[in-house]
């Protein structure tokens, strides 16, 4: 009995000391946080990475911080014809092992976007169990390489908390979308929808105009940009901003960020938003309401012949931040006036982003898993071919907004004039 027990223990001990064989030192890798990903010169692809620079001694060794007090970071790009190949090459020049575990974002030039080569590059990626399926999938407007070059920590984070709170904005504002390495391979099989993917781009300064003739009365839609144009001026080089719509897995079309959180109100995701509208009875000045989902949207689909029809209601509620022209706006007769207005606006602007999304025959709304319910078995649905007839799809809105707060504000005070100023 005691030999058994013997045995017994000599096996435990064994199998805890066999926890530590592949045991790795923090400076025996290099924990890549950002891949970029181009179409190459030398090679089909051109795939950078980019990691903290981790010397002797930890984080704390003497180039592992900046004089600023933040870490170091480096890149290394290499042109190869796949994304395996390309590691195979990296581990040939960094002195370490490269780690995957801590990829934030997988970065993709518009380019190979929408040349259709994303499945194909993305191939080995899914197939790499290092790297996790939750890992954000960006589109880079002009080169991807740039994008990680110059995706640094901004206000005192480093590049980790930085990814996460640029991702924590798609909640905060709703101008683009929480969207993985998930969300877009595996939707470009899907015979429901079509696959989406959050826009970004280094933002240069282009669209803000130093000097010129100064603004006259007409509003711009808040977000109504693509990524890399909002007129800005120094802040963080990158931004996140609109998505990009795919058809299967070729790049197709742009939604902006006003037209992202339409789609975000019509698939039930949308947390909440500011929005600035025209005054009802004063159209020079604005109004501003700050908005959330109150329920999730009602969808209904129908079918007469092959022909599909679609009922989609949104319902939204919200606040209101500000009133310009001191209307009082906050009395319960008056309240309707301003939710009639907002909900003719986002009809209206709703119904165009549909538009724009049928004209690229690509149903993002999700739409087609409500209509699946219309069919008795899985081979119907999939000869239909939803994807195909989502372009002939007569699509029918309604949108119900109720306002539940007006502020601290019981009343609004119009401003007082003497004189000739009045």
């Amino acid at each position: 009995m005691k030999k058994i027990v013997a045995v017994v223990l000599l096996c435990i001990i064994l199998l805890m000391l066999a926890g530590c064989y592949d045991a790795r030192d923090i400076n025996d890798a290099a924990y890549i946080l950002l891949i970029g990903i181009d179409r190459g010169i030398s090679d089909k692809f051109r795939v950078t990475f980019k990691f903290p620079a981790f010397e002797a001694g930890g984080a704390q060794g003497e180039g592992g911080e900046s004089p600023g007090g933040g870490l170091n970071y480096k890149t290394l790009t290499i042109d190869a014809p796949s994304f395996s190949a390309a590691l195979e090459l990296a581990n040939t020049n960094i002195p370490r092992t490269l780690d995957f575990m801590h990829v934030q974002f997988i970065v993709i030039s518009e380019d190979i976007a929408k040349a259709g080569l994303i499945g194909e590059f993305l191939a080995p990626i899914v197939r790499n169990s290092s790297i996790r399926y939750s890992t954000r999938l960006l589109i880079a407007r002009e080169s991807a390489a740039e994008f990680v070059e110059l995706l640094e920590p901004f206000g005192g984070s480093d590049i980790t908390r930085m990814c996460e709170n640029l991702i924590n904005q798609a909640r905060e504002t709703g101008l683009f979308a929480d969207l993985t390495l998930y969300d877009l391979h595996d939707c470009m099989t899907s015979p429901y929808h079509q696959p989406i993917a959050v826009l970004a781009a280094v933002n240069k300064g282009g669209n803000f105009i130093e000097k010129g003739p100064k603004w006259d009365t007409k509003y711009n839609i808040p977000g109504d940009y693509y990524a890399g144009d909002v007129p800005r001026k120094k802040g963080s080089k990158v931004e996140l901003l609109g998505l990009a719509v795919f058809n299967g897995d070729r790049m197709v079309g742009k939604l902006t960020g006003h037209e992202s959180r339409l789609l975000a109100m019509a698939k039930g995701a949308f947390e909440k938003g500011t929005y600035t509208i025209p005054d009802p009875k004063r159209p020079e000045l604005n109004v501003d309401l700050e908005v959330r989902e109150a329920r999730r949207p009602d969808i209904k689909v129908w079918f007469e012949g092959e022909k599909p029809f679609v009922s989609l209601k949104i319902y939204l509620e919200g606040d209101i931040h500000s009133i310009q022209s001191g209307i009082h706006y906050e009395t319960p007769e008056m309240l309707p006036v301003i939710e009639r207005a907002f909900e003719r606006f986002i009809k209206r602007e709703l119904a165009k982003a549909i538009e724009k999304t049928q004209q690229l025959n690509c149903d993002v709304f999700h739409f087609g898993h409500t209509a699946v319910k219309k069919f008795e078995t899985i081979q119907e649905w999939e000869a239909y071919d939803w994807n195909s007839h989502y372009k002939d799809a007569e699509i029918y809105t309604e949108v119900d907004f109720k306002i539940r707060r007006t502020g601290t504000m019981i009343y609004s005070s119009r401003i007082k004039y003497s004189g000739e100023d009045k």
